[in-house]
């Protein structure tokens, strides 16, 4: 157990990186978007200013999906595609996948 959570932290820490970011960003976006703050000119800041967690989710999702293809590259596992796809649209998903193949491969190698 101990190796599979050295193997998984790096997604564990991004998975809590992500909700700090999220959770931080419900509460400071009422700040930033305070009446009168900002002008109604600014509507490039204001839209760039509410996309901003998404292209964080986005980039946080790719880092996630690289990640796990080196893992399955060096561990030399199947369903590569189908694990990459998973994460790209539920990251917790593709991380499980990844885990369930993994566990299989050393139980297959314990009972050889």
């Amino acid at each position: 157990m101990n190796r599979l959570l050295k193997i998984l932290n790096k997604y564990i820490i991004l998975s809590i990186l992500w909700s700090i970011i999220e959770m931080v960003w419900i509460y400071i976006q009422p700040i930033i978007m305070q009446k009168g703050s900002m002008s109604s000119n600014d509507y490039e800041l204001y839209s760039f200013i509410n996309t901003l967690p998404t292209y964080i989710d986005y980039l946080i999702r790719i880092i996630i999906v690289i990640l796990i293809v080196i893992d399955f590259r060096k561990h030399k596992l199947n369903y590569v595609v189908l694990t990459c796809i998973a994460s790209l649209f539920y990251p917790l998903l593709g991380i499980v996948i990844f885990s369930l193949l993994l566990i299989e491969k050393w139980n297959n190698k314990v009972s050889e």
